[in-house]
């Protein structure tokens, strides 16, 4: 008896080492059509540390930040680059040319600030350039003017977005969720995403402060 259930735990374990990686891994998402698990939103063991350290926070709430963070930042990725082809907007190449004007130089301090952090944590991520940056932030301004003037609703205030329009990306994810564009299949993950994009929100814009006329780095 004892070395039949020898040879059954031996078996077991050599099943177990054997099976492919993603199925001990948790499904999270879906997003048109691909599978979104917590391997694809989770970072490494040196940015984990890295994290925790620079928000002084345990590793599981670092871990858990950027779990939510990542996973939100990836299905507005998708989406928002969808809605842009379907809108036929184009990138404005003037506007990413003063973009670098103005915030060339500290995007180039904050670049080597950051490799000299990761290389210090014996991480080798590659760095996005000044092009890339710029041209992204001329997309996201471009996405959001045409999703105000496409769906209006409330606009409220970021740090990294003067002019959010919160209640028009709320519609527009709504729509793709409802066409199963994407599906959060964990209901806490479910939770913490749809929850940016409700009421009350802290610093929310009156009608006559709402102007997309230009970018908010060319009014500053």
């Amino acid at each position: 008896m004892i070395r039949y259930l020898s040879r059954f735990m031996v078996a077991f374990f050599i099943l177990l080492l054997s099976m492919p990686t993603h199925a001990q891994d948790t499904l999270v998402a879906t997003l048109f059509g691909e599978d979104i698990r917590l391997s694809d939103i989770s970072p490494s063991d040196a940015q984990l540390n890295e994290m925790a350290k620079m928000n002084s926070a345990s590793k599981d709430m670092a871990l858990a930040q950027f779990r939510h963070g990542r996973l939100a930042e990836t299905i507005l990725k998708k989406i928002t680059e969808d809605y842009a082809s379907k809108q036929n907007l184009e990138i404005d190449s003037e506007l990413v040319e003063k973009f670098k004007e103005k915030f060339g130089p500290e995007l180039a301090a904050s670049r080597k600030e950051s490799d000299e952090r990761k290389e210090n944590v014996g991480e080798k991520v590659p760095q996005k350039s000044i092009d890339d940056i710029a041209t992204e932030q001329v997309r996201h301004w471009q996405v959001n003017k045409a999703l105000y003037e496409n769906f209006g609703g409330t606009v409220i205030f970021q740090q990294s977005d003067p002019q959010f329009p919160v209640q028009a990306y709320e519609t527009l994810l709504k729509r793709y969720q409802k066409e199963g564009k994407f599906e959060i299949l964990n209901d806490r993950y479910s939770a913490v995403f749809w929850e940016a994009f409700e009421p009350p929100f802290s610093f929310q814009l009156s009608a006559d402060q709402v102007d997309f006329s230009d970018p908010w780095w060319l009014t500053e």
